[in-house]
C-alpha cells in the first residue's frame, strides 16, 4: 500500500493552518475565520475518513483503490455526485450536522472474508473518531500555552462534528458505515435483503431524515457516550459554533 499525498490535500492543509493563523493573529476576523477553518477542516476530516476505507480495503485485497487515488487523500477523488462532500459541507453550514459524505469505491469480490468487509466499512468512523480525539488534543495544548482562545475554541468545534460524524456512521441505517459493518455479518437471506436496501437511495434519504428530525436526541446522548468515555468537554465548542455562523 502506497500513500503519496495529493496536492489538493496539501493546499488544503495549507489553507487550514492560514485559517488559523488568522484566527490566532486577528481575533478581529473571529466569525469569517472560525467558519473557513472548521469547514476546511471538516473536509480534512472526511477525506481521513475514506482514506480509512480505502487503506483498510487496500489491505484485504482490493488494490483497485490506488489506482482511483483514494490513498492519495485528495479531496477531488472522493468525489462522487453532487451528494458527496459538496452536499455534506452544505448541511454543516446551514445546520451544523456533520453528515457522512464523502465516498470510495469498494471492490467487495476481492475481498474474500465477510469479516474483513465489515472492517473496511468500520475503519472511516475509527478515523472520524482519531480525528477528534487528535483535534480535541490539539484545542488543550493551545489553551494550555495561552493562545488565543478563538483558536481553540475553533479547533474543539472540530473535533465535535468529527465526532457527531463518528456516532452518526455507526448508526446501522442503509447508507451509513454501521449498516456496512452489520450487513455482511447476517446470514442468508437477510444478507442479501441488506444488500439490496443499500442499493436503495429513497431508503437511505428517508432514513437519515427521520434521524435529523426525530432522532437527534438519540445522536446526542450517544455522543455525550463517547465523549465521558473519553472525558471530552466541549463546552467552548459551541461558543465557537456560534462564531461558525457569523451571517446570522
Amino acid at each position: 500500500m502506497k500513500t503519496n499525498l495529493s496536492p489538493n490535500f496539501l493546499l488544503l492543509l495549507a489553507l487550514v493552518v492560514a485559517a488559523g493563523a488568522v484566527l490566532a493573529y486577528v481575533p478581529g476576523l473571529s466569525g469569517i475565520g472560525t467558519f473557513v477553518f472548521v469547514v476546511l477542516g471538516w473536509v480534512i476530516g472526511l477525506c481521513l475518513h475514506e482514506w480509512g476505507h480505502a487503506a483498510t480495503a487496500s489491505a484485504f485485497g482490493d488494490h483497485t483503490v490506488e489506482g482511483r487515488g483514494y490513498l492519495s487523500l485528495d479531496p477531488v477523488a472522493y468525489i462522487n455526485g453532487p451528494t458527496t462532500i459538496i452536499l455534506p459541507i452544505i448541511i454543516l453550514i446551514i445546520g451544523g450536522i456533520a453528515l457522512p459524505g464523502a465516498a470510495v469505491m469498494i471492490r467487495p469480490d476481492l475481498i474474500r472474508r465477510r469479516w474483513q468487509q465489515s472492517v473496511v466499512s468500520l475503519a472511516g468512523p475509527l478515523m472520524s473518531l482519531l480525528a477528534a480525539l487528535l483535534a480535541y488534543t490539539a484545542g488543550l495544548i493551545t489553551y494550555a500555552l495561552g493562545g488565543e482562545a478563538v483558536l481553540g475554541d475553533a479547533i474543539m468545534l472540530l473535533a465535535f462534528f468529527n465526532l457527531m460524524a463518528f456516532v452518526l456512521n455507526l448508526l446501522p441505517v442503509p447508507g451509513f458505515d454501521g449498516f456496512g459493518v452489520v450487513a455482511p455479518l447476517l446470514p442468508q437471506p437477510l444478507r442479501g435483503w441488506a444488500e439490496q436496501l443499500e442499493r436503495m437511495p429513497l431508503i437511505s434519504l428517508g432514513a437519515m431524515v427521520l434521524i435529523f428530525f426525530f432522532g437527534f436526541g438519540l445522536v446526542y446522548g450517544l455522543m455525550a457516550v463517547v465523549a465521558n468515555f473519553f472525558n471530552l468537554d466541549f463546552t467552548t465548542a459551541f461558543e465557537a459554533f456560534d462564531r461558525f455562523r457569523f451571517w446570522r
